[in-house]
């Protein structure tokens, strides 16, 4: 209810103030307005054809059109880690493979559960760790699959990089965790999506930063170039996030609206190729999951990545690094994936047809038409102008980093991602790190991204029910002898972060040759 009476308040202050400020408009301040809202839609024409012309150009460098961006990558799949001889299969884009096993769901999309959604993203891939990630609490998903089987396309070569047979020794504590969630989810009588008061309060919240944005954001107001930025973070962490791993809501609108409703940060479908596809199956797994490699070969944060001289430094620029990380997702990150068919040199990036292309680029148009169009049209002031596009860039990539860095980068986590537990669930919960569980203040600016080895373990069930998960974890952490990775303050988290920022400035290749001098 405290967050109920917060947004109270601040709305009747927002609906006093506008009364007030309506009573003070005169027939010049109207005309202005006018004249302003050519300059935004003249500014955003220029914008969009630029970011057309931009991406055409990336796309025509390799002579690739808007209907073809595709990589040489999706078409074949070997997923372990390990060197093998074994020939990679070819994939057909149109089916989906889970388990090897090459399934046609196309008649299916429509009444998929969680919507169309996750089924774009994995078609044409290896869908395994994504299926039984999402669906580890119901069995009924497996029999359906088997109406849908296509046996003369099953990967003929396909090795999988984790042991998913639930009856085998090593899988022991994967298989009692889900059976002891279930048991907890069906007793508790949860619904895995978030509550209708949280869901109702977080879209009046929405609601206000909008107004807010509108209102006093772009109007100028010296209070609101770190307040709003904060205030859409809190938006976002809250719905954004959940909506991603289809965790916010069983409406597709409502969660369509909070995937798409923050252009400025990233395009929903680079964060799905970066977090969802990429991070949450092969986390901290060296040349798979794309969260290592961002930085290089500026920073990096595994000491497998080449050494550069300008590392030894990194530990004075990785706060530069925190500040433009969310500027460089939603623009760097994305171009490069669009333009080269592969996201960060090692994920296959989704083939775009001519309206999907379309769309994104209109995203894209959107995202800096927010940041950079609407300040450098209604500011006279040219520094006023720069100071709201890099103040939200900044407070967002700050927020953004302070959040999720901890969630993986330590010494331990780094570590057990070099050499992956056969058992998913183990390797999940080795290479993630929780704190401070119970502190109010860090679940409102995280949004139970402080209960991270939960999160990925059950990354389809909304952060709000993490924390009653969380003894079932840590008790069979303790019963099965696995490493239950936590930090009772932020300020010991950031500190484990710090340390692998530290020896990732340390030329390690000069010190093994070192080393076999001596031996």
């Amino acid at each position: 209810m405290k967050v109920q009476g917060i947004v109270g308040v601040l709305i009747a202050f927002t609906f006093a103030y506008e009364t007030y400020a309506a009573q003070n408009t005169t027939l010049e301040d109207e005309r202005s307005v006018n004249t302003k809202m050519v300059q935004l839609v003249w500014a955003f024409v220029k914008i969009l054809a630029g970011v057309v012309a931009l991406y055409y150009w990336g796309l025509n460098r390799k002579k690739k059109s808007f209907s073809d961006v595709t990589a040489s990558a999706p078409t074949t799949v070997q997923k372990s880690v390990q060197s093998s001889s074994t020939e990679a299969d070819v994939l057909d884009p149109e089916l989906w493979y889970i388990h090897g096993v090459a399934y046609d769901l196309s008649e299916f999309m429509a009444r998929h559960p969680g919507g169309i959604r996750p089924l774009m993203m994995s078609r044409g891939r290896d869908s395994t760790e994504l299926f039984e990630s999402y669906h580890s609490l119901s069995d009924s998903p497996r029999n359906i699959l088997k109406k849908f089987a296509v046996p003369s396309k099953n990967l003929k070569n396909y090795v999988s990089m984790f042991n998913w047979d639930m009856d085998a020794p090593e899988n022991a504590f994967q298989k009692e965790l889900r059976q002891l969630v279930r048991e907890h989810v069906s007793k508790n009588k949860i619904d895995t999506m978030c509550p209708t008061h949280l869901l109702v309060a977080n879209l009046v919240w929405t609601a206000l930063t909008i107004y807010c944005t509108y209102k006093y954001y772009w109007a100028g107001e010296w209070w609101s170039m770190l307040v709003v930025p904060t205030m859409w973070w809190i938006s976002f962490v809250h719905t954004f996030h959940d909506a991603s791993h289809f965790a916010l809501s069983k409406n597709e609108f409502i969660t369509a609206l909070f995937v798409y409703i923050y252009p400025f940060f990233s395009s929903p479908t680079t964060w799905e190729h970066q977090h969802v596809i990429g991070h949450h199956v092969y986390t901290n797994i060296f040349k798979k999951d794309p969260d290592l490699n961002h930085g290089i070969p500026y920073f990096r944060l595994h000491t497998r990545f080449r050494y550069r001289v300008w590392m030894q430094f990194q530990m004075l620029w990785v706060w530069v690094i925190w500040f433009i990380s969310t500027f460089w997702l939603s623009t760097v990150y994305d171009w490069t994936g669009v333009t080269t068919g592969v996201y960060h040199g090692i994920l296959p990036y989704k083939k775009f047809g001519n309206i999907g292309m379309g769309l994104h680029l209109f995203g894209r148009a959107v995202s800096f038409f927010f940041t950079f169009g609407i300040p450098f049209t209604l500011f006279d002031s040219f520094g006023k102008a720069l100071m709201w596009t890099v103040s939200f860039y900044s407070v967002w990539g700050f927020f953004f980093m302070l959040i999720t860095q901890v969630n993986h980068i330590t010494e331990d986590c780094v570590e057990a991602g070099a050499e992956p537990n056969e058992c998913w669930a183990i390797h999940q919960v080795q290479t993630s790190h929780d704190y401070a569980h119970h502190s109010n203040f860090w679940w409102l600016l995280s949004a139970g991204l402080n209960l991270q080895i939960e999160h990925h373990l059950f990354p389809g069930i909304n952060n709000n029910h993490l924390i009653g998960i969380s003894p079932i974890v840590q008790s069979l952490c303790k019963k099965y002898g696995v490493k239950y990775n936590y930090s009772p303050t932020y300020l010991e988290a950031i500190t484990k972060y710090l340390r692998v920022v530290q020896i990732g400035a340390t030329d390690n290749s000069k010190k093994a040759n070192d080393s076999k001098k001596t031996a």
